[in-house]
């Protein structure tokens, strides 16, 4: 879930650019800084979005730099378990496949993608059915629902967060619209009856 957060940290500006402008330094020092920094608390921080305020500046004995304290709002995105989240393909393997959401990338383990068993396509680089001939391939849009998060702090790339889409309403899009086409089929050949 993204959120707009409010945060206090201290930056360091370096003496060769005391000259420029200070919001516009202090700005770019907490892009840098913080952007793309996960947090087990607030999560990925996505963006710093405003300053809302820069407080005096303070010089430590033995270094030219000037440190500020400066209240700032970003944008961080925390995956929350339970939560219903969108998101595309971007990888395919043997054991399943990677969904970017939002900045972070989840696996969907090949036995929660769906009710049937897929077989992993080597050369085309996709999961397919045996059942019902439906197929995953990287660039495809689907809906999972988040069952584990477990986010490092220290090492990104290592964070962890398992989707599943064995569920009613959950799968590659394509999927669902079918589903949803077929129950109509079904609900007015009802209404007929």
């Amino acid at each position: 879930m993204y959120r707009k957060v409010r945060l206090v940290d201290i930056i360091r500006i370096p003496p060769q650019r005391l000259e420029e402008d200070l919001e516009n330094v202090v700005a770019e020092t907490l892009r840098e800084k913080l952007e793309g920094r996960i947090d087990k608390t607030l999560g990925s921080i996505v963006a710093v979005t405003d300053i809302a305020e820069i407080g005096e500046g303070h010089i430590l004995v033995g270094d030219g730099a000037v440190y500020y304290e400066v209240t700032f709002d970003a944008i961080a995105y925390k995956p929350e378990q339970q939560e219903i989240i969108e998101g595309s393909v971007v990888e395919i393997v043997n054991f399943g496949a990677f969904v970017a959401v939002g900045p972070v990338d989840c696996l969907v383990h090949v036995s929660q993608i769906a009710d049937e068993f897929m077989t992993y396509d080597e050369k085309s680089a996709r999961l397919t059915s045996r059942e019902t001939n439906r197929s995953l391939n990287e660039g495809d849009h689907v809906r999972a629902r988040i069952v584990t998060v477990s986010l490092n702090e220290h090492d990104p790339r290592e964070s962890k967060i398992g989707l599943t889409m064995r569920q009613p309403a959950l799968g590659r899009l394509e999927w669902i619209e079918e589903e949803l086409k077929k129950k109509g089929r079904v609900d007015k050949a009802e209404a007929k009856a």
